[in-house]
């Protein structure tokens, strides 16, 4: 029951990244589902190797959410001359 409910969270988020114009909402669309990938390894793989998996993923996951942030934030100190 839970793959499916997660399932259906990462098939909304791409949808809306697909959708959506901002790059900073798509940049956190697409960090959802990272984090709902390593979920669902975790959920599917059950050996200790899965287990494993599922936690390189997450940290991986986890550096990428760091530097969405990071940029994020950069984009908002940046400033923008119009022409």
């Amino acid at each position: 029951m839970i793959e499916e409910i997660i399932c259906i969270i990462v098939i909304i988020m791409a949808v809306r990244a697909f959708v959506t114009r901002d790059r900073a909402e798509r940049m956190l669309y697409i960090n959802v589902i990272d984090f709902s990938v390593s979920a669902l390894i975790a959920l599917y793989i059950n050996t200790p190797f899965g287990l494993i998996i599922a936690i390189v993923f997450f940290i991986s996951s986890t550096i990428g959410s760091n530097a969405i942030a990071y940029t994020l934030n950069r984009l908002d100190d940046e400033i923008i001359l119009d022409e």
